[in-house]
């Protein structure tokens, strides 16, 4: 995946952080970009300015919980841009606060989300990928699917399911040339402190709230450095995207944690 100008990407949550971020490095580089969101009128307003600096860009509405969602979305694109070379499944939520607190719906809804987004963008995409024997699949887990906290305890748990589930996918799919990186980004300036206005109604009843995020984020990076960030991940088909260097002690701790569990060797 060196060469991306005029080649198709895809972008769930392309609409508004992260997404958005990924849109408009990969639309700098020549690429067109389907832009999804769950928010149409983002989606739409984020292809606007896209247009405006010269690229192809194409809103669609979806909902990375339904596979027909997907399903639609893969249709459209192949429809209207005629193929796809990178898929970003990108979208996600926030719920937090007290981990004894998060409702059942809580859990449900950022499983489905976070977890189920992913999973179903992968078995939709992967297989048109896959026959054609190239293409590169970039999974948004987070820098807490390594390091969990209390009051991210449902979120990072799905974050953690992610990195699981696309280390198994990448794995799988390597042989037939299509690669699959993990991106997983520290803090970043997005709306994810927002996400309680997209929780559908089906939800049921609030344990948390996404608020409690905001002032984790607030002096977050630009979306725009996670772009960079990611775009060299495409190229040079990494197997994991860190945006934050100084999360690295941290995590080394942790798996020395791990190691130092094990027994002695025989």
């Amino acid at each position: 995946m060196r060469e991306l100008a005029g080649r198709v990407a895809v972008v769930t949550g392309g609409g508004s952080g992260i997404g958005w971020g990924i849109c408009r490095r990969l639309a700098q580089e020549g690429m067109q970009l389907a832009v999804a969101d769950v928010d149409l009128p983002a989606a739409e307003k984020a292809c606007a300015e896209l247009r405006e600096r010269g690229a192809r860009a194409l809103p669609v509405h979806t909902d990375v919980s339904q596979r027909r969602s997907l399903e639609a979305l893969l249709e459209t694109v192949l429809r209207e841009l005629g193929d796809v070379h990178v898929v970003c499944n990108n979208a996600g939520v926030y719920t937090g606060g007290d981990p004894l607190a998060n409702s059942e719906g809580d859990w449900r809804w950022l499983v489905d989300v976070n977890l189920m987004g992913v999973v179903n963008g992968c078995q939709v995409f992967a297989p048109h990928l896959v026959a054609k024997g190239a293409g590169q699949i970039v999974n948004t887990a987070s820098v807490g699917g390594f390091l969990p906290a209390p009051e991210l305890d449902a979120y990072c748990a799905t974050k953690f399911a992610v990195v699981a589930f696309s280390e198994a996918l990448r794995t799988r799919l390597a042989p037939s040339g299509v690669g699959v990186s993990i991106l997983c980004p520290g803090a970043i300036r997005t709306n994810l402190a927002r996400s309680d206005r997209l929780r559908p109604a089906s939800a049921g009843a609030a344990g948390g709230s996404s608020k409690v995020l905001a002032p984790m984020i607030e002096e977050g990076a630009d979306p725009l450095e996670v772009g960079e960030f990611v775009l060299r991940g495409v190229r040079e088909n990494a197997e994991y995207i860190f945006t934050h260097a100084e999360f690295r002690d941290w995590i080394e701790a942790r798996f020395q944690r791990v190691l130092a569990a094990f027994p002695p060797r025989a």
